[in-house]
């Protein structure tokens, strides 16, 4: 038996270890988006232009983009702790490197290395949420995860900026890598593994087992998008991305907003954190709202909020205005997310949920990539008002098609 399933003192409760496993996640999380923070502005103050900084942030989302699949083939095949604990080390990793030599090569280095640590880490993390607990406990289990996002996007951006104006880039890269080191120390005591149901003999026979058919690079990506060919599957994806979208498109389109309109970086700044108070609220909120109607209901009204609130974002003129539509634009992703990766886990294959994870994290990244120079370029020629009108309708053609297929 190992040293970890004889912790002294350690819950046994599924519950109590979903709970344990989301601070986890939020210290981690918290830890990143200040990392990624504190890089943004060590570049900065390097003098790069906005185009290499753009480089050296994209870094996080292509390794993803890139590895994603195999990482969540990786955790249908082995489990979750080792990939889950290899993940903080890399994010501790990356931090260390950035506080010993804060060059830009080093930076952009470390963000990739960080961003393949949080693809390790979160596609884990998604795995317990699907799996400890059982169907019942699926939904409470990635609502509670994805609050730990919300929580980081209110603190982490917040006490990354209050270090480095007190003490600098090297500490609040020093103090990324000791939130990742505790967390790892926590999370390599924590047994929580022992609330996952044994993996299934799908998972040995699809997910590279010794006795399966040995597959190269190539094939193991196609068997992977090969789950865009189920319908369900295919559907939710998109619904998953088109949530995941609203946050990426309005941390780039709110910025350019705010420059018309004269608010200060710290405006900006409160802004964006209302977004996530939005999204935080509504997943308190969310176990009651399911108590009184169907998850499709209550994705199609965020989703209905989310498209009007972008729609009328371009009229705010100040920031009060500003901060009521930035939290309901926040109660979108707040309400859809949870429940959309709550059924991505469903539908998936038996023994591929980590693989269905990876698709979906590759196409995240990959868009990731591609908006910010699409809407780039589009803000160019349109200006910014016509990104918030461009994605509201966007969204509810995609909203209103998906409810269409899903009657069906």
């Amino acid at each position: 038996m190992s040293a970890s399933a004889d912790a002294p003192g350690v819950a046994t409760d599924p519950r109590r270890a979903v709970r344990t496993l989301v601070a986890l996640a939020a210290a981690h999380y918290t830890a990143g988006i200040g990392f990624r923070v504190n890089v943004a502005l060590a570049a900065v103050a390097a003098g790069l232009s906005p185009a290499s900084i753009g480089l050296v942030l994209s870094t996080f989302a292509l390794v993803p983009m890139l590895l994603a699949v195999r990482g969540g083939q990786l955790v249908d095949r082995i489990g979750v702790r080792a990939p889950m604990l290899a993940g903080i080390a890399l994010a501790a990793v990356a931090a260390a490197l950035c506080a010993a030599l804060p060059h830009p090569a080093m930076l952009a280095l470390a963000t990739g290395i960080a961003g393949l640590g949080t693809m390790a880490f979160h596609l884990g993390m998604q795995h317990c949420a699907g799996e400890i607990g059982g169907t019942a406990r699926r939904t409470a289990n990635f609502n509670a995860l994805t609050m730990s996002f919300s929580v980081s996007g209110l603190l982490g951006p917040p006490i990354a900026g209050l270090v480095i104006d007190h003490a600098g880039h090297r500490a609040a890269f020093g103090l990324s890598l000791a939130l990742q080191l505790a967390v790892l120390v926590v999370l390599k005591r924590f047994p929580f593994d022992r609330h996952l149901p044994p993996r299934t003999p799908a998972s040995a026979e699809t997910a590279g087992s010794p006795d399966a058919p040995a597959e190269d690079d190539g094939a193991r990506a196609a068997r992977a998008f090969a789950l865009l060919g189920a319908p369900k599957l295919r559907r939710l994806l998109i619904a998953s991305l088109l949530a995941s979208a609203s946050w990426d498109v309005y941390q780039f389109v709110l910025p350019l907003h705010a420059g018309t309109i004269g608010l200060s970086a710290t405006s900006v700044g409160v802004a964006i954190a209302a977004f996530s108070a939005g999204s935080l609220s509504v997943r308190l909120l969310l176990p009651r709202l399911l108590a009184h109607a169907h998850p499709a209901r209550c994705m199609q009204a965020a989703l209905a909020v989310c498209v009007l609130a972008y729609a009328a974002a371009p009229l705010a003129g100040s920031l009060g205005p500003l901060l009521v539509l930035s939290f309901l634009i926040g109660t979108g992703p707040g309400i859809a997310q949870p429940l959309l990766m709550a059924a991505l886990h469903h539908a998936s294959p038996p023994g591929r949920a980590g693989e269905a994870a990876g698709l979906r994290m590759t196409l995240l990244s990959a868009t990731q990539l591609v908006l910010p120079i699409g809407l780039g370029l589009i803000g160019g020629v349109l200006g910014t008002s016509a990104l918030f009108w461009l994605y509201a309708g966007v969204a509810a053609a995609i909203g209103v098609a998906l409810a269409r297929a899903e009657r069906r």
